[in-house]
């Protein structure tokens, strides 16, 4: 039975910008619909329509012309190729410093040490025009890539904006990444430019990274400039250009604006490279339709630089709202400097993971008042719901799903809509989203496959070096045939809410965080005695995940001294996140006829499935591995451990 935690006042419905985009329709095109379902099925009907109405809705600025919206490439039985409003171009940039005022707050930042800085627009801009006069005085230009390893501050969305301003391409990732995990992303996109911190605080401690920078110089041979943010050309940046007023560097819609990373079951990681235009279109949609973002609103995502929900809550500014950062552990001398943060800079859109929202049952938060709350990363549980609901009794609270893939959420809120306990409430606008069962059959109020029957402009334009394609094609159209596989098993209502069961692939999610389970071989591997390991994450029945390591050992080896080897290793090469929560030893890992590891099936039977239903032993080498994996189960739950 459904349980309803709350519904729109009249007032919220009519004051969002969903409401007035309807009341745009309605003028502009004579468009009316008596519901959200309604409208939603016009966006995807007409997809063009609706993808032009958002550049006409939003104050989209932009040079040329386009004659078509969306231009297909009809061999193709997938979306790779889909080319979005030909012939015009923009800056992503330009969008968020259009019209402001200089004197207004930008930028808010707080971290572990009570730092608090407030930032106007006045301000950001001449921080912004100081390092794009700096890049260009070192021969960045259009298409060169901008790299950083940095922490979430208002510096790092400087540098982001400077680079995008002269139409380089960004990349990131977050202080806490081993050396190893870094230098692989960005040797893949052969940067020329590194911004790098050499600490980073987490929970009260500083770790060291001045390593890291000989060690990157060393395996990524493309950078020409490394500058240590706060270090000596850092000040120098600062005495020597003189602010002026920025200029910007318009480029197609479909050129890229960032890459982003996640890796596969195999290899190296995927470098995921996404659409300027895509992703201005998305992010306007996303936060303004459905998470509700409006002007002087205070918008705070907890984040690190590697994880898209950076990018994603940086496009608050689009909305005018303040965006506010926080660096650091959230739950950090016991949660209260955040919550006190949080408290000082008025925020009313708070979001965070999923696991983390989780963790708050026991606490006590007072006098803190949002508008919405958002939470992703894993499929947020009905406890928590409840929990947050009577914590924060007139919120809406929105549980998103989407990715890295698309650097945005297709399933989202709706200020339109109820929410339901432990229900994501729609799909987004221009999202042709459906449930697959295994014959390929869209099916509603069962699970089944999440799967995207039309492009959408913030798909990824390609994977960097990806001849053909291949690793694009694997990774979303080899499911079903013409249509994108997204990988998370879900159940739609009739009415259209949604209830996630987590991934259907073998990629490990920690925290909202999504790991390669080959980066975590390539760790385990260096390891003396160890001769072969399987990886899985399970989603729990509190919201969080919990990863487990299978191992095949030498005989007669100490487990618990190879275990602490292992995370060594892991700690070293990658970061804390991946190492897992439990490990198990095991006589032989299952493999199919053609050397593959059965990742999947063996997700699937700790979540409760039949050996039957998880896997055809037909296919395997060597079906008798299964036993010790069905008797570890069955001894977890006989023990409730």
């Amino acid at each position: 039975m459904r349980k309803l935690l709350w519904t729109p006042s009249i007032t919220y419905k009519e004051g969002s910008s969903l409401a007035r985009y309807q009341q745009y329709l309605f003028a502009k095109n004579n468009l009316s619909f008596d519901s959200y379902t309604a409208l939603h099925q016009w966006s995807i009907r007409h997809i063009e329509l609706f993808w032009e109405s958002i550049v006409k809705f939003f104050p989209i600025r932009y040079s040329g012309t386009y004659s078509q919206v969306l231009l297909q490439q009809s061999a193709d039985a997938d979306f790779i190729g889909s080319k979005w409003f030909g012939g015009i171009s923009l800056s992503y940039a330009e969008h968020i410093f259009a019209d402001r005022n200089r004197d207004t707050l930008a930028l808010i930042y707080a971290d572990e040490q009570e730092e608090y800085r407030a930032v106007t627009w006045g301000e950001l801009e001449q921080r912004v025009s100081r390092l794009q006069q700096f890049m260009r005085s070192k021969g960045i230009e259009q298409g060169d890539r901008v790299v950083g390893v940095l922490n979430n501050t208002i510096d790092t969305i400087a540098i982001f904006l400077a680079a995008n301003s002269i139409g380089a391409i960004w990349s990131c990732c977050s202080p806490d990444f081993g050396d190893t995990s870094i230098a692989e992303r960005f040797d893949l996109i052969e940067p020329k430019m590194l911004f790098i911190e050499t600490s980073y605080q987490y929970n009260g401690k500083t770790f060291d990274k001045r390593n890291t920078i000989e060690y990157i110089r060393k395996k990524v041979s493309s950078i020409r400039h490394i500058i240590e943010v706060y270090g000596q050309q850092w000040e120098e940046i600062q005495q020597v250009f003189q602010p002026q007023e920025l200029s910007f560097v318009r480029v197609a819609f479909d050129f890229p604006i960032w890459i982003l990373y996640s890796s596969g079951t195999t290899g190296k990681p995927k470098a995921i490279t996404h659409r300027t235009g895509g992703n201005l279109l998305e992010h306007f949609k996303a936060l303004s339709f459905h998470q509700n973002v409006a002007a002087d609103d205070r918008f705070l995502w907890y984040t690190t630089t590697g994880w898209m929900m950076w990018n994603y809550a940086l496009s608050s500014l689009l909305c005018g709202a303040v965006l506010c950062l926080y660096n650091g552990a959230i739950t950090f001398k016991e949660h209260k400097q955040f919550w006190n943060f949080v408290r000082r800079s008025r925020v009313n859109h708070l979001g965070a993971g999923a696991a983390y929202f989780a963790s708050t049952h026991d606490l006590q938060i007072e006098n803190v008042s949002l508008k919405v709350i958002g939470s992703t990363g894993s499929p947020l549980p009905d406890e928590t719901f409840r929990n947050l609901q009577a914590k924060f009794p007139g919120t809406h609270i929105i549980s998103l799903s989407g990715g890295t893939d698309v650097c945005s959420a297709f399933l989202s809120g709706c200020p339109l809509l109820p929410v339901y306990e432990g229900e994501i409430q729609c799909r987004t606008l221009g999202s042709d989203i459906v449930a697959y069962n295994d014959r390929g059959e869209e099916i509603y109020g069962g699970v089944g496959e999440l799967v995207i029957k039309q492009p959408m402009p913030s798909m990824p334009l390609y994977f960097w070096k990806d001849p053909g394609n291949m690793k694009y094609k694997e990774s979303y159209f080899e499911g079903f045939s013409g249509v994108w596989n997204h990988g998370d098993w879900i159940v739609i209502q009739q009415d259209g809410g949604i209830r996630m069961f987590g991934r259907s692939d073998a990629t490990l999610n920690r925290g909202g965080v999504r790991i390669g389970t080959a980066e975590i071989y390539n760790a385990v591997q260096t390891v003396a005695n160890v001769l072969d390991s399987l990886v899985i994450t399970t989603d729990e029945t509190n919201g969080a995940s919990k990863m487990i390591l299978f191992l095949k050992l030498q005989d007669h080896v100490c487990f618990e001294e190879t275990v602490r080897s292992i995370q060594v290793a892991l700690r070293e090469q990658y970061s804390a996140r991946h190492i897992p929560d439990r490990y198990f030893e095991v006589s032989d890992i299952p493999y199919t006829l053609s050397g593959k590891k059965l990742e999947i099936p063996i997700k699937k039977i700790f979540s409760g499935i039949s050996v039957e239903q998880a896997v055809s032993t037909d296919i395997m080498r060597n079906p008798e591995s299964l036993v010790d994996f069905v008797n570890l189960y069955t001894h977890i739950l006989e023990n409730n451990t």
